[in-house]
């Protein structure tokens, strides 16, 4: 008989879980289980054995850190035009702290093969996982192509997940605060018959939540706001990099940008030829831009997440100053109650919006998925989630 070797990828606060899964869904056909330091042997009801072997990342940091690290160089090196989705599921590989290597024999009887690889697909499903072949295929735990070495998917986005257990793991309780933002969020959603999940934390506790100055929001804006133009120019009918480094430039000569842009904004700049996915990534940054502004009280509203910023007003904010030190001069710190309250709401159209692409559904309540998760993104910044993640290492786990 021929061996496979399928891996199952995690990101999760209980390894314990994996393990219950495993019992659960081969039950049917379990003779015998042995388990000893992570090592999960499993006889079937024609003798033959599945092993698992799980490594977590609390019992095995370095062993973790190491595969991970190197999974992630590896497919960091496939070639594709789906560069925002790769980028996305290298983010994801980084983060996964479960490794479970699932080995097993292979005859000439199909149905036995198909009920143990559906049954893996079902563990997967029950912690959030994600399958890795030897031909170096990654699937859903839906079984749809994530990212294969060749730079294929069957997907158009992805999102990195973890599991509620792991983001809610050492984490300082709830203060009465924390409760009634939370309960207020959920009144809103229930408003607009938006689907929520009852007990997910916000991505910060006021414990925890570390603002940003006024100045970091501002100059954050006007980096994103700078690259975003550059990138919708570079994406305009006869353009040339030429034309959009004059603006580039332009923004540089008042704002300065050029002296706190990110290493992955640097490095997109400085590409003569950059991939025309990665242009429209960058300009899906006006609405973060956005985010930043308001939260910096620069302007006074935020609108619901259903419509696109309107650009043009972002232009007229940055082109009517004279710089940093002139926004700043406009308005006043908004509250870290008001942030913390939207960034709380934000977190929970994002986890509606993932909920209902993961049911092949619409975003409900008119909610624009790609909106919604622009802004997530920068809340998560701005509130200091992800334990202060520095702007390119930010996560939007629902």
């Amino acid at each position: 008989m021929e061996k496979a070797n399928i891996t199952l990828y995690t990101v999760i606060g209980n390894p314990e879980r994996i393990a219950a899964a495993i019992q659960d869904k081969y039950k049917e056909m379990t003779q015998e289980i042995t388990s000893e330091n992570g090592n999960i042997a499993l006889t079937l009801a024609d003798d033959t054995v599945i092993n698992f072997a799980i490594s977590h990342q609390q019992d095995k940091p370095d062993f973790i850190a190491s595969h991970t690290a190197g999974m992630a160089n590896y497919f960091a090196s496939a070639e594709t035009q789906l560069v925002e989705l790769k980028e996305s599921v290298l983010r994801q590989i980084r983060v996964f702290n479960c490794v479970t290597g699932i080995t097993f024999e292979i005859d000439d009887n199909e149905d036995r093969t198909n009920y143990i690889i559906n049954c893996i697909y079902a563990i997967a499903n029950d912690v959030n996982g994600f399958l890795l072949y030897p031909n170096m295929q990654i699937y859903t735990k839906e079984g749809k192509l994530l990212f294969s070495i060749q730079g294929e998917s069957q997907l158009t986005e992805f999102i990195p997940i973890g599991n509620a257990d792991l983001l809610d793991m050492n984490r300082p309780e709830e203060a009465p605060a924390d409760t009634e933002r939370r309960l207020r969020s959920i009144a809103q959603l229930k408003a607009k018959n938006i689907p929520y999940l009852e007990h997910l934390l916000s991505a910060a506790l006021e414990s925890e939540a570390k603002l940003r100055s006024r100045e970091e929001k501002v100059k954050r804006a006007a980096a994103l706001f700078t690259v975003a133009v550059y990138s919708e120019v570079m994406l305009s009918e006869n353009s040339s990099r030429e034309n959009a480094l004059s603006y580039f430039n332009k923004m540089d000569q008042l704002y300065g940008v050029r002296s706190y842009i990110t290493p992955k904004e640097a490095e997109y700049i400085n590409n003569p030829e950059p991939e025309k996915q990665e242009c429209i990534q960058f300009v899906w940054r006006y609405e973060c831009c956005g985010v930043l502004l308001w939260a910096a009280d620069v302007v006074d509203d935020l609108s619901y997440p259903s419509e696109i910023i309107d650009v043009p007003v972002l232009a007229a904010i940055f082109w009517q100053h004279k710089g940093i030190k002139d926004l700043l001069s406009k308005g006043f710190a908004r509250s870290e109650a008001e942030i913390l309250d939207t960034a709380d709401i934000t977190l929970r159209y994002d986890w509606a919006c993932v909920d209902a692409r993961i049911h092949g559904k619409e975003a409900p309540a008119s909610l624009d998925s790609g909106i919604v998760v622009e802004r997530h993104y920068a809340f998560n910044w701005i509130i200091g989630a992800n334990e202060g993640a520095n702007w390119d290492d930010v996560l939007t786990t629902t």
